[in-house]
């Protein structure tokens, strides 16, 4: 067993109109590992114990977005009331993961829940504006995973 320290860096996007900011979950292969609504950018520290040989889940998910009430268009089709949560950064012990460069392609995956969401892969993948979850898949030892995919 090793720890490993992830850091994430969030992006919390709430326009003045909207009453709610976003809730954001965030577990490993399902064990919840921070959980709370976020009213500004926030960065997320948590360290957890790995072994080597074993595949893991890191998983964002935005859940309290309300398409009735937390998003208004303009004419033109853009949000003048809205809310988000954008991904800026991972990092595992302070080596930070580009996103362009990941592969396969189901590596770091958004699933959106709502209807209007679109599933995206890669660097579009850390933009979550609806409900949904980002989900990000490595291996141990996690240096060989960053070797292969930086």
């Amino acid at each position: 067993m090793e720890t490993l320290n992830i850091k994430l860096d969030l992006e919390i996007i709430t326009h003045d109109q909207v009453t709610e900011h976003p809730y954001v979950n965030i577990s490993i292969n399902g064990f919840p590992q921070f959980g709370k609504v976020c009213e500004q950018d926030t960065l997320v520290d948590i360290d957890i114990e790995v072994e080597d040989n074993k595949e893991y889940f890191l998983t964002v998910e935005f859940q309290n977005k309300d398409p009735k009430t937390d998003v208004v268009l303009d004419s033109d089709k853009n949000p003048i009331k809205d809310k988000r949560v954008n991904i800026r950064s991972v990092q595992f012990d302070d080596i930070e993961i580009s996103y362009f460069d990941l592969l396969p392609e189901n590596t770091f995956v958004y699933e959106p829940t709502d209807p209007m969401g679109v599933q995206a892969t890669g660097f579009e993948a850390t933009k979550l504006a609806w409900n949904g979850k980002t989900t990000l898949r490595f291996t141990t030892p996690i240096y060989i995973w960053l070797l292969e995919n930086l």
